[in-house]
Formats: C-alpha cells, structure tokens, sequence
C-alpha cells in the first residue's frame, strides 16, 4: 500500500471553497517513478508510506478488501471518475518526494477537468518541507509562493 500525507489527502477530498494542496497523496496504490525514485533517503519513504497507508486504510496491503478500496476515490482522488467543480487548487510538489508524480498528475487532472491550479514542483526539496522556511532560503521561497499563491486564491 502506497499511502502517506492524509492532511493532503484529506485536503483533496474535503476542500470546499479552495484547496491548499502540499505533496498530496492522491492514488492509494498508484504506481509511480518518483515512489522507486525517492523510496529510501530522503526523509519519507516508501516503508513509512506502506505503514501509515495500512493504519490510514485499517487493514494490511494483501487484504482483498484494500483492491477495492484503492480506487474509491474517497481514497484516491485522482481515480475519481470527474473532478469537473471542484474548488481552486493550489498544488506544491517536491523533487525528492516519493509523492511527487501523483501530485503532478493530480494538479494536471485537476487543470484538464476545468479547475482553476496553480501549480509548482520545487527543484531539491524532499517530502515534509513545508512549514520549515528557517532552514533553508529554497525552503522560505517555496512557503512563501504556497502561501502568497493560497492567500490570493481565497482573496
């Protein structure tokens, strides 16, 4: 099971009047190259993304009744048959984030079903970023366009 950052996910399925988007998990067991890509060393990995996608989901990766669940897209979002009126989104992504194509190919459904996105991978940054600015300038630039870009979003 691929499953990690349910604020995100929560996020993608709840949003209302706008959704702020940070490295969402979208596709509970999508297959992407960022998940091989980024499965080891850089904060968030694909072990951690199994174990909280089963505690997330409540029940192991081989149970039967995960198949199912996986494209509901209460789950995954990005498997939803439309997601034509959805709010405007704001998506970041990361470079080194096993997250990274899903929420590159949710902000690209999202545009392609008529949402209002904007949209940005940040070049060298890794899953959980968001939220540290004092770390790094790359960081602070990052935060700063989520939240300038948000902030304008819902006026």
């Amino acid at each position: 099971m691929n499953l990690v950052s349910a604020g995100g996910n929560l996020a993608a399925v709840c949003a209302q009047p706008a959704q702020l988007l940070v490295y969402p998990a979208v596709d509970l067991l999508g297959e992407y190259p960022s998940r091989e890509e980024n499965a080891e060393g850089y904060f968030l990995t694909l072990a951690d993304m199994r174990w909280f996608g089963e505690h997330y989901v409540g029940m192991p990766e081989d149970d039967p009744r995960v198949a199912a669940l996986a494209t509901d897209p209460r789950l995954s979002p990005l498997l939803a048959t439309s997601l034509a009126g959805l709010a405007p989104a704001v998506v970041a992504t990361a470079e080194y984030d096993p997250l990274r194509d899903e929420g590159n190919a949710y902000a690209k459904a999202l545009t392609d079903a008529g949402v209002q996105v904007e949209h940005q991978q940040f070049a060298g940054l890794i899953h959980g970023f968001y939220g540290l600015e004092h770390l790094s300038p790359a960081i602070e630039d990052a935060t700063t366009w989520i939240n300038a870009t948000f902030k304008k979003l819902i006026g």
